[in-house]
């Protein structure tokens, strides 16, 4: 569930039904703690597959990301667990079960965890949902952004992204300008 109480920017991400959900906000705007609850979320209306929770680089996945997705799937919901060698956490069935015995094993869900920086981690999978953390960086490319919409094509699956604006890149032509023209599935 959902811990309590979002601000009033986080509710309005959380409680949006569109397709491609931005949060765009300043320093310390609670966009990484977010984004775990709004993964969580949708893992629970999908059930048993992969998910993605990509950020913009090597350094905020260590610093940031993988702290509060630890804390949020592990801790807090104990529904996930950690596999270091394979960059990937580990999502219980609905029983509360972990199926696998080492990283390499068939799992009943799990979340990808990658950086912009990895490229081709990005290209081996069929999610069900993602979460990009830091999106605007410049790190963060239109061959990023094209990669994770490849994985989401079979499942026309969700996109949460969370950043501070950083420049008026891709983020700006693919999304944000969609969303005031008011295209259908994009929400800022």
């Amino acid at each position: 569930g959902q811990p309590v109480p979002f601000h009033a920017g986080q509710q309005r991400a959380y409680d949006s039904a569109a397709r491609f959900v931005f949060m765009l906000a300043g320093t310390q705007g609670g966009k990484t703690s977010f984004g775990p609850w709004w993964l969580a979320r949708e893992i629970d209306r999908h059930g048993a597959g992969d998910y993605l929770a990509v950020t913009a680089s090597f350094d905020l996945f260590k610093l940031k990301m993988l702290p509060v997705m630890r804390l949020v799937f592990g801790n807090i919901l104990r529904r996930g667990r950690y596999w270091a060698s394979n960059r990937v956490i580990e999502l219980a069935d609905p029983q509360g079960r972990f199926h696998a015995e080492t990283s390499d094993d068939p799992m009943w869900g799990r979340i990808i965890l990658r950086s912009a920086e990895s490229g081709g981690g990005l290209e081996s999978a069929t999610v069900k949902a993602a979460w990009l953390d830091e999106c605007g960086q410049d790190s963060f490319t239109l061959n990023t952004w094209e990669a994770v919409l490849r994985r989401l094509s079979l499942s026309q699956g969700r996109i949460l992204g969370t950043t501070t604006l950083y420049n008026h890149g891709w983020l700006k032509a693919q999304v944000y300008d969609r969303w005031t023209a008011k295209e259908p599935g994009y929400d800022v």
